[in-house]
């Protein structure tokens, strides 16, 4: 089960931006470490090519980590964009700086100037170290700024991003059933199915289940039945929040589901990119998007889930790899930021017996009947926007009962089976850590 590439990349200007202070950076760091080298380790003029070498060697790689840690985060990287990537430095490196010694050489009362400047304060630097040095620092800059010009056409060529970009427009015969269970929500109810009704993908099912409001909400799903033909209208005694889902779930006949809680918002183009997934790689089982957390009463707010996860090792288990994503990210805890293929959601509902963790669990039993070999596809952008403060999306008193996690951990025990492997047992130890962890946070953040 591997990662699939996200469908937009992070605006050229923006990434330019950022490569050009990492350059900057990692420019100082080169320096830096050269003259170290040259000085105070291999103390030979003879040998500054040797210094310059390691030098030049040691922040390549530093420049790659930096890279993959801050400007590529965003990025899908392909084996081809790295190999690019040291090919090109290097190509720079050997063809400019020899170019830059024998030009920097010509300009005597530039480099004279500096070995005055580095003897009048006493450093204990050569003639032949500045003559480099100069060079050198020419040499990184005029690499930097190729690659701020030229960088992305280079090392991540827009072909990379040819199929995701030409096949940007959703399937309109695809049917998408949306389940959205209500319960005293007037106030954020019309705005959310606003959101819903004004998707780019018109073809649409949606089912609003009144789980027994005591508001107006029932009367606003009504009214908005009326309105738009593709709209379902379901009320029944309150049962909960999985029940009220699963009562959609049994009469949904898109061929995907996904679901939206009544008080939370979804981008216009929400549906259309998470069907994209699906249309371009016929392995994928489940789609994800990131979601921006909307706190109400400060009026700010936080994207999360944007960036990508490692795929899915060559030798490691299917249920391996979703446990390391459980413990070392929470985009698999929630039902609502994702598309499920209707398909595999056979005799896969919401447990209505538990009243903590029934999203995970359902995630959860969801995957395990979708194919060993399928892929979990990413949309690395906040589409789904969740709006914290909220009567129905307060702290809920839930989580700070130790013992509703041990019953999920137990269960996600269940779910691995009874012959787990090392490296299963490993990310599930991580897990209940975590776990622990949530279960602390939840506790101090319900005190008065």
């Amino acid at each position: 089960m591997e990662t699939t590439k996200p469908l937009t990349d992070v605006k050229t200007s923006r990434h330019a931006t950022r490569y050009f202070f990492v350059g900057i950076a990692v420019t100082i760091f080169n320096y830096v470490l050269y003259a170290v080298l040259a000085n105070l380790i291999i103390k030979n003029n003879n040998l500054l090519w040797l210094s310059n070498l390691i030098a030049t060697t040691i922040t390549t790689i530093v420049a790659f980590i930096a890279h993959s840690k801050i400007t590529w985060r965003e990025r899908y990287v392909a084996k081809t964009s790295i190999i690019r990537f040291f090919i090109w430095n290097a190509l720079i490196a050997i063809i400019i700086s020899p170019s830059f010694t024998q030009l920097f050489s010509l300009l005597t009362p530039l480099y004279e100037l500096a070995f005055n400047i580095t003897n009048a304060l006493h450093l204990p630097f050569s003639y032949d170290f500045i003559l480099t040095t100069g060079a050198f620092v020419l040499t990184s800059f005029v690499i930097m700024i190729l690659n701020f010009l030229f960088y992305d056409k280079f090392v991540f060529p827009k072909s990379i991003y040819a199929k995701s970009e030409s096949s940007i427009k959703s399937s309109p015969k695809t049917k998408i059933s949306i389940i959205i269970p209500i319960y005293n929500t007037a106030k954020y109810l019309p705005k959310c199915l606003d959101s819903v009704l004004n998707q780019t993908h018109k073809n649409l099912e949606i089912i609003l289940v009144d789980d027994g409001s005591t508001d107006n909400s029932g009367k606003i799903a009504n009214e908005y039945a009326k309105k738009d033909s593709r709209i379902k209208v379901i009320h029944q005694k309150n049962a909960g929040q999985s029940a009220a889902r699963n009562a959609g779930l049994k009469i949904a006949t898109g061929k995907f589901v996904n679901f939206i809680d009544s008080d939370d918002l979804i981008a216009n183009d929400f549906i259309e990119k998470l069907l994209q997934p699906y249309l371009n790689n016929q392995k994928t089982s489940l789609s994800i998007c990131g979601l921006r957390y909307n706190w109400l009463k400060t009026k700010t707010h936080k994207d999360v889930f944007i960036n990508p996860l490692r795929p899915r090792k060559k030798f490691e288990s299917k249920k391996a790899y979703i446990l390391y994503m459980l413990a070392v990210d929470g985009r698999l805890y929630s039902s609502v930021n994702k598309l499920y293929k209707k398909e595999y959601l056979k005799n896969t509902f919401f447990d209505e017996t538990i009243v903590f963790a029934e999203d995970t669990k359902f995630v959860l039993n969801y995957i395990k009947n979708t194919p060993d070999k399928s892929d979990i596809s990413f949309v690395l952008e906040p589409l789904y926007f969740y709006n914290y403060g909220t009567p129905t999306s307060s702290m809920q008193k839930t989580a700070t009962i130790w013992e509703n996690w041990q019953i999920q951990y137990r269960d996600l025990k269940t779910w691995l089976g009874k012959k787990p492997t090392l490296c299963e047992k490993f990310w599930l130890h991580l897990i209940h850590l975590r776990w622990r962890i949530s279960y602390i946070r939840s506790t101090h953040r319900a005190k008065p």
